[in-house]
Order: structure tokens, then sequence, then C-alpha cells
């Protein structure tokens, strides 16, 4: 009587790093272009397919960089930003349309356009860049013009005081100094630091002391505020006015200062923030880490006050008072630069260096509102600021992802804690092996593919400078084991799709009302440059792959017996007109079968069971099992089992 063999569950995924007898029977040496979303041998991932350009100038030289931004709390509004590489990199956003519209930058990127980073905070897209001046840059959307814009302003020159008129104005000395504001409204939207002081004592003789404002900043101010003061500490507003009038006119009592005008905010509150690299946000503030300008603090994380705590430009500035730093410092020559932050889970941050993580729980302390806490030191860090996400673990915990330098790895959260990190690459260790940490454009980028629980890793490997390679984790089927070690769960996609410089997730449906459900959305470095993925395309927008998965070598005999395999069986869902290809292994090479099947249902089945024909070998000790595509094919397939008669058995 013939033995069956049934593989019945490849759901653990690749493992490319062991010795292949030595993998558990629900893994396979390669699973390349499917997942397990459905069927438990693997099905054939989706396709891709172009993103119009159209609207705005003409996109050129690749998309650098990608953002999914809710201006507000209505995800329907969410807009798609888009940075190329050309000399002048140009921006565009797609919003309410499917029609790209360009934006307007107060500053050009100067360099790295692959490196811009955004936040969505406060209805504002915030972006960090190397930009010829010492500034964070914002889009402001209430404004009406879509300019990315300077946040906050550079603190003004000192104005000037003089006599003006004939009367008797009192000769009694004072101090003027100046703010740049910008009012939507009555609302302030950001306000400067104050300039310095200048003395003036009227003459006695005049009506008036005409103050004329300092050359305008050309930073997008409306107005102009004039404080006034008598001892040169303690100053008074006096007035808020358009930035069209030069001059404002004081003739008031140096007396009334302190009653008709209003304290004015304490020097240092009003800080603009500086060029950092990375942005997050956790709902309540701002935060930005390292910086683009020679000199900066490269291991600092800046964080703006809690919104509403003025109702002035909170979003805009941090402060840097005598008794308040807006700052941490997470030892500025101890394990790399910051590279990366993380999160928020639970409230909390992350900071991420290239060899140290770092843990930044709020206290609820408002004059230290965070306390770090060095969480991983050397064995983990982070290599790109673009591979952290935030997703969830097999049990539905959140998690931190981010590829360290020596391969993916996790932080599972619980409320009021956090696990260790969790390392997630063994299986994948050979391919990791050829990344290249030295790429020169982008060594890697992610995305959490929520409606698939994947978490998807593009990476450049050998001499590529950008990413070749794509990274699926399927967070449901990856298991710890012991240690700090997470198995299974593993694919590598190639093609056309695998080839992306940048990645977000965006809406399936762009339009009017952009659509809730997700796609991953890719930036490439050449042809038709951005492209949703993981759609029903049975091609990667007019390129077809090859899709497949090969078990492990299977010991069909005992060690030094051979045995007769009869034609296999396949159990499948029903897909007219595809054609799986079988390739059989016999010992390690000595020869190989290959034989087809047609998914094409006999009737209105939904799932078929189909023969290979001719694909019987003799005197196998171990089988080896490809099944897939033959070749790169526009098709869609789902596998669930195959069934390997062992006929009988003869002594070597």
């Amino acid at each position: 009587m013939a033995k069956i063999i049934t593989i019945g569950d490849l759901r653990g995924g690749r493992n490319g790093a062991d010795p292949p007898l030595s993998l558990p029977d629900n893994q396979c040496v390669e699973a390349v272009n499917i997942d397990h979303f459905d069927g438990t041998l693997g099905r054939k991932r989706g396709g891709a397919t172009a993103v119009s350009q159209t609207g705005g100038t003409a996109f050129s030289s690749g998309i650098q960089a990608l953002f999914r931004h809710i201006p507000g709390a209505v995800e329907t509004a969410a807009e798609l930003w888009a940075v190329d590489g050309a000399a002048t990199p140009i921006v565009k956003r797609l919003a309410g349309s499917p029609t790209w519209a360009n934006v307007t930058m107060a500053d050009s990127i100067s360099t790295a356009p692959q490196s811009v980073e955004f936040a969505s905070f406060n209805g504002k897209l915030f972006l960090a860049y190397d930009s010829p001046v010492d500034y964070l840059h914002v889009y402001d959307p209430t404004l009406g013009t879509p300019i990315v814009r300077r946040s906050g302003f550079n603190t003004p020159a000192a104005p000037t005081a003089a006599n003006t008129g004939a009367g008797a104005y009192a000769a009694v000395l004072r101090y003027y100094r100046v703010r740049w504001l910008q009012l939507n409204g009555t609302t302030v939207v950001r306000r400067s630091e104050p300039s310095a002081s200048v003395s003036f004592t009227p003459s006695g003789t005049g009506t008036a002391a005409r103050v004329t404002q300092p050359a305008a900043a050309g930073e997008q101010e409306t107005h102009w505020e004039i404080e006034a003061g008598t001892d040169n500490s303690t100053f008074y507003r006096l007035s808020q006015t358009a930035i069209a009038t030069t001059t404002y006119d004081d003739s008031a009592v140096t007396t009334s200062y302190a009653t008709t005008g209003t304290l004015s905010v304490t020097t240092g509150e009003q800080t603009k923030w500086t060029s950092v690299r990375y942005l997050l946000t956790d709902g309540n503030r701002l935060l930005g880490a390292g910086s683009w300008e020679s000199g900066g603090k490269n291991s600092r994380i800046w964080f703006s006050p809690v919104l509403g705590s003025t109702g002035a430009g909170d979003d805009e500035r941090v402060i840097a008072t005598t008794d308040v730093e807006n700052w941490i410092d997470l030892n500025e020559n101890d394990g790399g630069t910051i590279t990366g932050l993380g999160g928020p889970v639970y409230g909390t941050i992350y900071a991420f260096k290239y060899r140290q993580i770092w843990k930044i729980p709020p206290t609820g302390n408002l004059t230290t509102p965070y306390l770090p806490r060095k969480i991983a030191d050397h064995s983990y860090g982070c290599i790109a600021s673009k591979s952290i996400i935030v997703g969830k673990d097999n049990a539905g915990n959140p998690a931190l992802y981010f590829l360290s330098p020596n391969g993916p790895c996790r932080i599972i959260v619980y409320p009021g804690g956090s696990a260790a990190p969790q390392y997630l690459g063994r299986d994948i260790e050979d391919i990791w092996a050829d990344i290249n940490l030295a790429a020169s454009t982008v060594v890697a980028h992610g995305a959490y593919h929520s409606d698939k629980h994947q978490v998807w890793w593009w990476i450049a490997t050998g001499s590529s400078n950008d990413p070749d390679t794509k990274l699926v984790f399927d967070v449901l089927l990856g298991t710890f084991v012991q240690g700090d070690r997470v198995r299974g769960g593993w694919y590598e996609h190639t093609g056309a799709t695998a080839a992306a410089r940048c990645s977000t997730m965006m809406s399936n449906t762009l339009g009017a009302t952009m659509s809730r459900d997700l796609k991953p959305y890719i930036g490439r470095a050449s042809g038709t440059l951005i492209w949703k993925t993981d759609t029903t395309d049975l091609d990667d927008a007019g390129t077809t792959f090859q899709a497949y998965v090969k078990t492990k070598p299977l010991p069909v005999a005992p060690l030094g017996q051979n045995v007769q395999v009869g034609q296999s069986i396949l159990l499948a869902k029903a897909a007219s007109g595809v054609t799986i290809t079988q390739t059989l292994d016999r010992d390690f090479g000595v020869e190989t079968r290959t034989s087809t099947a047609l998914l094409t249902a006999d009737a209105s089945e939904t799932r078929v069971i189909k023969k290979f024909e001719a694909s019987d070998l003799a005197q196998a000790g171990t089988v080896q099992v490809q099944l897939g595509d033959a070749s790169a094919v526009a098709n869609n397939w789902v596998l669930d089992a195959l069934s390997i008669p062992i006929i009988g058995q003869e002594q070597r």
C-alpha cells in the first residue's frame, strides 16, 4: 500500500539560514513573491498599478519621499505628498482629487531629498529637510496659499526711535523692542523672539516717540509687535501693527505701560525650531531630533510646548528660558547619533541611535515632561529612520518594528511598560548578509500593511544604492521561541515593486473623498514613478513576475534506501487558465522532473484537486518540491496542499 506524504502547511515562511534538512515541516527554503494571507502553501502576491502624475510640474529623477498627510481628524481628507529628485526638487500634493498640484517651497531642498521627514500635527504638515537656512518648515492649509514656509521667525533687528511732531511729550527714558508676528484673523500663528532693545528719551518738544520697524524678515510675517518698558527688563506690548505700516507713534505716558499694555512674553519662550533631521508627534507636542546644521546637536531631541499652552503658535516654537529647556540630550558621543524616532505607543516615544535605543515616556510634569531611559545598547539600534514602523504582534499588542545593523527587530509594548527588543531576522540572515549598509541613496524604508497584517521592508543589497529587495514579515505567523528571538513568517518579494526608493500607506481610492482602506504606495527611481501596490493586477504595472514556494528536502525513504514517488496531487483555489508548475528535485539534484497542472474548475467548484501528470520518480531518497510559476507570468493563484504518494521501497 502506498504511503502518502502531505505538505499542508508552509505558513512558517522561508528559512534560508538553517541547514535545509533541519527546517520544521511548516517552513520552506524559498518563498518568493508569495504570502499566506490565503492558502496554507502560498498565495501569489498582488500586483501594482501606476498612479497618474497629471497636474503641476512633471516629476523627474525619481520619487525620493512619499507621505500621507491628514490635515485634521478626518481620514477621508488625507493628502498624498511627493518629493522628486530634480536639481531643485519638486514637491507636489494630491488633495481632494486624483490630480497633483505644485507646492511652493519658501526654501528649496538643498541636498538629500530622500531624507525629507514629515509629521502631521495640529492640522499642519511639518517638513524636516536640508535647506539653505536653519529652520524647520511647515505647510499650514488654513492660510490658503499652498506654500511650505519657515516655522517660527528669526529674531528681528532692533527698531529705531525718534521724535515726531511738535508738543510737550515728556522727556522720560524708555526702551523699545519689536517682534514679528503672523496672524490668522486675531489668532497668533507664530511669534518671534524680541529684538534687541533701543533706548530713547523724547526731546520734550514733540507729540510722540516714533518707532520705526526694522527691515522685514520676508518670512510671511503679517504684523510687527511693539513692546516698551522703562527698565530694559520688563516690557509691555503696545501694539500689533500690520507689516505694511512701518512706523508706530507712542504718545502714552510711560506709567500707563503696565496698566494699558499687555505684559510681554518671556524671552526664550518663542525660540524657533532649528533644522532637525527627524520628526514625530505624540499628539500633544511636536518632537524633532538631530540636526542638518554643521555643529548642531545630533543626539538632542527638541519638543514643542503642549498645544494650548498659550494659544500662540505652540507647535512652531520651543522654550529655551533660564528655567525651562525644551530638549533632551541622549549622550552626544555615545552609541552614534540619533538615527530616528519611533512611536508613540501608549504615549511613549522611542529614540534610536545606530547602536542604542532609548525609551522616552511622558512624566506629566510640565517642566520635565519626558524622562529618557536607555533600554538597549550595542546589540540593538536602527540603520534608517524610515524603517521604524508601528504595528502589532501576533497577540494584537502594539509593536515597534525597526531595522538594526544586524537585521529586523521589534519592541512589543504593553500598557505601562515594554518588553526588551526581539530579533526577528534569523530566517532571512542569508538575504540580510547581502545588505548594502553603505548605500548612498537609500539603505532601507518600510510600511505596515495592516489589512494584510504584514510589515514590508525594502532594502538595498549588493552594490545597489537603492532598495532592490522587499522583505515581508507576517506578524500573525512570527512566533517567539527563546531568548530574544522570533521565528517564522518571512517572505522575499522581488521584481519591479521591490525596486522602491520610498513608501507610504495611502487611500486605495483617490478622489474628492479619499477612501479609508489603505494600500502601500511606492516611489520609484525611474519610469512611471509612483505605484499603488497589493492590487488585483496580475503584474507590476505591466511587468510580470514569477512567484513560487520551494520546500525543504523531504526524506521519503530511510537513509540508504530508495522509493518510487508517484504522481502528486494538488489542492488549490480554482483559477481559470492558470497553470501551476511543479519541479521535483531528486536527491539534491541527481534528477529534476517538471510537470504542470491547470487550475481551471471542472464545474462550479471553488477549490480544485489536480494531478501532476508524468511527475513520478524512481529511486528517490529525498525529494524537494517547487510549486508556482515556471517563469514570470501574469496570473494569480492560491495553493492549499500537495500530496505525494510513496509507492514502493527498495534497498540500495
